[in-house]
């Protein structure tokens, strides 16, 4: 399954999510801006429909996503939140200088394992069980 949300906001700069999804692993890629309104809107809703839909994996690619916010990096923390809570976690694969530089700053990638690539991502979930 393969979707492509696309919407946008106040800075005017739109955020594309695609999101598929294998086994019990839903992989989202934030592609542009990940910003307060309806960026972060449809971030949460395709989080909440994955894990709905019993997909409590994640894998989320950060590798085209210029600049974040705090609502931004709120959603991304908050994706992680509900997985573990229903026995899932969240992976990053390669962030954007920027987003790792914030995530580094604002001290949340520790939180995260985090993958140069899709692949390597996918992997550390098979090898977990």
């Amino acid at each position: 399954m393969l979707a492509t949300v696309c919407t946008g906001n106040e800075k005017g700069k739109p955020m594309d999510l695609d999101i598929r999804q294998k086994g019990s692993i839903c992989f989202l890629k934030v592609k542009g801006p990940l910003y307060y309104g309806p960026d972060v809107t449809a971030f949460d809703q395709a989080v909440e429909a994955a894990i709905v839909g019993g997909f409590p994996q994640f894998v989320i690619d950060l590798s085209a996503m210029q600049r974040v916010d705090s609502c931004g990096i709120g959603a991304i923390v908050h994706a992680l939140r509900q997985s573990n809570e229903k026995g899932g976690d969240v992976r990053l694969v390669n962030p954007s200088p920027f987003a790792e530089k914030t995530f580094k700053m604002v001290g949340i990638l520790r939180l995260f394992q985090v993958f140069r690539t899709e692949e390597e991502a996918l992997e550390s979930y098979t090898s977990q069980g």
